[in-house]
Order: structure tokens, then sequence, then C-alpha cells
């Protein structure tokens, strides 16, 4: 039962958690530099758009229009992307609470379930707060309706509102399942994975009209949630139905205090009981020359095992894989180019500019570095307080080979991938089969690659991410210099497979800015002939067949791929070699 004064207390204590997680991002001066870009950029975006448009659209503002069911059906999908989002950081980040011995012995959980919906309220209003300042006037002044400052708020409050609640409950449920289900928490990462497809490619569907299986957001018009716009345009010329604006509030208003009730009730399941343990549910006889660490070890990867290798390289594979698969925040740099590269290629799409069979590339090229650098970024701060022990007693070269290993899983995987997108978007089957091994090529090299550089640039010191406070994963500059050296290269190769001509053009354009700038100071003598000579070969490599231009640039790619892979190699051994205490 909650205690007197429960909304209060809740209240407090989301204002104090929003207080701990402004003060968390103000002292990590990287995510606080990538967060401001990604929040004045589009206000800077929508203020010069304001300045430039908001008086010519004013007064053409039509008086007879209605608001349109594709409008309300968009804003009923943005509010379902939202709830997924919001349901994975309450899944994820927020299914235990920071402190709960102390919390659930002060305050009832319905007081903790509400201040962590006050909290992560304000956490997303605290985003959009600023393009929010600059597209509330706008609106006011374009419309000509001074309601818009009142309605609009209002309208942004319910939908905020509603939807971490429902992330809430949807997040507490996920969270519930892996606490109760042995068969969801053994596969919890592969569910995961499914569930994350599945929505996506559902998301997908009403976002690309030109798939062959598309579907109209219209359709999505018919949730209530959706008619939230009907309440935004109050006041202003546009006509809205009273129906739907009463039938939003109310669904809205509903989501909050219910949703905000079952929450209360999976969350207090969820706290209050205790876990499974993530097993069989039933104990098998086990040979003797497998009650071995080794033997418990790979049991815990089950169904997955390491080929081509055995001794200390197996087992420093089998660890690294083990880690991933118990720690995925870990890898959750690898979600920036993944959205990045994806947002993109989304974009390319939906202004007509690229067609569906650029998403074969992008798949070679973006899961091949997904493959190469998710295991070993970071290979010395995974060791923790164990580093010492493990740099002791296994071989350099062993150590390094196993922290390579994983790919042999990962690439096999990125090109059969590959080449199933490939070939469903049209691709011919001989360049989807060269994408495929171009995909396994680029993932073998980030893997070579990856324990170099996280020697380099290690972290030994532990972070928290979400609920875990001992995650160590790999500097943010070693992902951007590792996505870098790949994706550069990389990008190439895929280029040289699809698009020959267009690697030709660029490679002889390279070629030629030396001569370019060697010409603004050419007066005659040795700087003319370095002009020449670089406007000569970039001339004759504008001139070869594209033939040779994709087979020759494909191969000296892969080749050096290869050389760079077996360097990097050599050079990690020698850094654990020569590694010294921190």
């Amino acid at each position: 039962m909650a205690e007197s004064n429960w909304l209060r207390h809740a209240v407090r204590a989301g204002a104090f958690e929003f207080r701990r997680s402004a003060r968390a991002i103000r002292e990590d001066t990287a995510r606080l530099v990538l967060l401001g870009i990604s929040v004045v950029f589009p206000t800077l975006l929508l203020a010069g758009m304001a300045a430039l448009f908001g008086s010519a659209i004013r007064g053409d503002v039509p008086t007879d229009l209605a608001v349109p069911d594709a409008v309300r059906g968009g804003t009923a999908l943005f509010w379902l992307f939202g709830v997924f989002l919001l349901a994975q950081r309450a899944a994820t980040a927020y299914d235990e609470l920071v402190a709960e011995p102390f919390v659930l012995t002060t305050v009832s959980a319905r007081t903790a379930v509400v201040g962590g919906v006050v909290a992560e309220t304000l956490r997303v209003a605290a985003y959009g707060a600023l393009p929010m300042a600059v597209l509330l006037p706008t609106a006011a002044y374009v419309l000509g309706s001074p309601a818009t400052l009142v309605v609009v708020p209002v309208v942004a409050a319910l939908f905020v509102g509603s939807a971490v609640v429902a992330g809430r409950v949807t997040g507490y449920t996920a969270a519930w399942l892996v606490a109760r289900v042995p068969f969801v928490a053994r596969h919890r990462t592969a569910l995961s994975a499914v569930v994350a497809i599945g929505f996506f490619g559902g998301y997908m569907l009403f976002q690309l009209p030109m798939l062959p299986y598309s579907l109209d957001p219209a359709l999505l018009g018919l949730l209530p949630v959706g008619w939230l716009v009907d309440l935004a345009v109050v006041g202003t010329p546009i006509r809205y139905s009273g129906s739907r604006l009463l039938g939003g509030v109310v669904v809205a208003g509903g989501t909050i205090l219910g949703g905000s009730w079952a929450a209360t009730l999976v969350a207090s399941s969820l706290w209050y009981g205790d876990e499974v343990a993530p097993d069989d549910g039933h104990d098998e006889p086990v040979a003797v020359e497998d009650r071995t660490g080794t033997g418990a070890l790979a049991r815990s990867l089950s169904p997955l095992s390491v080929p081509l290798l055995d001794g200390p390289s197996r087992t420093v594979a089998r660890w690294t894989l083990l880690r991933a698969r118990r720690e995925p925040q870990r890898l959750n740099f690898l979600m920036v180019p993944v959205f990045g590269g994806g947002s993109a290629v989304l974009n390319l799409l939906l202004q007509g500019s690229a067609s569906l069979s650029v998403l074969g590339p992008a798949t070679a090229l973006v899961g091949g570095w997904v493959a190469g650098a998710a295991f070993a970024l970071n290979p010395l701060g995974d060791e923790g307080p164990v580093l010492p022990m493990t740099l002791t007693s296994v071989p350099s070269r062993a150590y390094v080979r196993g922290l390579i290993a994983p790919v042999l899983l990962s690439a096999p995987a990125v090109t059969l991938l590959t080449l199933a997108v490939s070939l469903g978007t049209g691709t011919a089957p001989v360049t989807a089969l060269a994408l495929g091994v171009a995909g396994a090529v680029v993932a073998g090299v980030g893997a070579a690659l990856a324990p170099l550089l996280g020697m380099w640039f290690p972290r030994y010191s532990a972070i928290r991410i979400g609920s875990s406070d001992d995650v160590r994963p790999p500097r943010l500059f070693a992902g951007a210099l590792h996505f870098g050296l790949v994706a550069v290269p990389g990008t190439a190769l895929v280029g040289a497979l699809t698009a020959p001509g267009v690697v030709r053009a660029v490679l002889a354009g390279l070629i030629s800015v030396p001569g370019l700038l060697a010409g603004l100071y050419a007066d005659g003598g040795a700087i003319a002939a370095i002009e020449a000579g670089f406007v000569e070969t970039a001339a004759a490599v504008g001139s070869l067949p594209v033939a040779i231009v994709g087979v020759g640039m494909g191969a000296l790619l892969v080749v050096s791929g290869v050389l760079t892979a077996l360097v990097a190699y050599r050079l990690a051994v020698r850094r654990v070699d020569e590694h010294e205490p921190y």
C-alpha cells in the first residue's frame, strides 16, 4: 500500500534522479559534446527554415484543410517508435533501482515507479526543449493562432507522458520475463535481436513506400494516440475532428493512469521476487573429464563453439564471446555507425537518390565492421583485475589469436546476411556472392585491427551503463579510429564490386588534386613537371576499362587487407609482450 503524500514523494524522487542524470552527462565531456551536437544542429536547422520560409508560408495557409489520416498515422508511428526505445531503456537501464534496498524499504513501489516515470519524462523534455522553443512560436506565427502556444505543450505532455508510461510497462514486462522465465533468461540476447529486427522491419514497411510489400501510414491513423494531432490544431485554420480529439485525450490520459497502475504491479513482482537461474531446469550427468573450468565455459556458450583452435587460444576466444553475451551493454558503441549508416541509406531511399540495391553493399560494409569490432576492442580492460594472471599464464600469440578467433563465427553470418539482402534486392548472383566475400574480408581485417587499437587506447576504469556499474566499453577514440581504418577501404572495396566507374572517377580525382595544388605555384621548371605528371596519371586512370578497375582495385584491396591483418597481429603480439602494469 502506498504511503501518504506518495505523489509528492514520487515527483521529488523523479526530479532528484533527473538531476543525477544531468550531472552524469555534464561530467562526461564526450557524451555532452555529442548530445549537444544532436540537439543544437536540428534546432539551428529549424530556426533557419523558420527565418527563410516563415513569412512566405504565413500568407498561404489553406483554410479548408482537414487533418489527413496520414498525419495521424505518422504521429502514431512516431509514438510506437518512442515506446520501443523507452521500453528498451526501461528493460536494460532502469529495471533495477539505484540503491534498491534503501528505496524499497523507504517508499512504496508505486512511488518508485511514478518517480521513474517523472525522471524519464523530464529527460525527454530536456532533449526536446530547445527545438520546441523554436518550433512553438514559429508555428503560432505561421498559423496565426496564439492558442498554439498553449495547446501544443498540452499535446506534447500527453504524447510524451503516455509514451513513457507505455514504455515502462513494456520494459518492466520484458525484464520480468527475463527474471522469471528460464527459457527467456537463457536466450534473452537472441530474443532481443528477433524483437528488434521484427519491430524495425515493420517500421520500414511504413517508411519505405518503394518496397514491394509496403504499408500506408494512414492505416495507423486508427490508433487513438494519433488523434492528438486534432488537439494540436485547435485554434488554427486547419479543421479537426471533435470526437477524435476527445478520444485521443481520453486514451492518452488513460494510458498514463492505467499504465502507471500496471507498471506498479509488474515492477513490484520484479523487484520483490527472486530471479530464476538461466539453466535447463534439471541436472544432467556430467562426465568426469568435463568437470573442469573449460567444460563449464564451453557449456555456457552452447550451442556456439569456437572452430579451428585448441588450448589457451580457444579458452581466450570462449571468454571473449562470453563477455559479449553477458554484457551486451559493452556493444552500445556499435549502434552509432549502424544507426548513422541506416539513417543515411534511408534518406537516400526516401529521396529517390538510390535504389534498394544499395542495401547489399551497406550490409557488407556495416555488418563487416560490426563483426570485426564487437569482441576485442578493449582486450586489456576487459580482463579487469585478472589481467596480470592472464598475461603471465597465456602465451602472447595464443592470447591474440583467441581475441581474433570470434570472427570465425561472425564473418560467415555477415556473408550469409549480405548474400540474402543482395539477392533480395535484385543484385546479380555473382555480385551478391562477391559482396558476401567482401563482408567477410572487412570483418576479418577489422577483427585483426581491433586488439591492436584496443591495446593502444585501453579503458581500464569501469563506468556505469544502465543498471550495470562495472562495464568497460572501448574508448570512443578507439572505436572511431577503428571505424575509419576499416570503413574507408571497405567502402572502396564494395564500390569496386558494385560501381567501379564511380571508384575510377573518385580515384582519378584524388590523384589530380596534388597536381592542381602544384599548378597554383607552377611557373615552369620542376613544379610544372610535377603538375603534368599528376594530371597525366589521373587521365590514365580515368581511361582504364571499368572491368579492370573493378577486378584490379578489388584484388589490391583484398591483398592489402590481408597484409594489414598480419601486421596488426604481429604488432598486437609485440604489444602484449611489452605490456607494463598500469
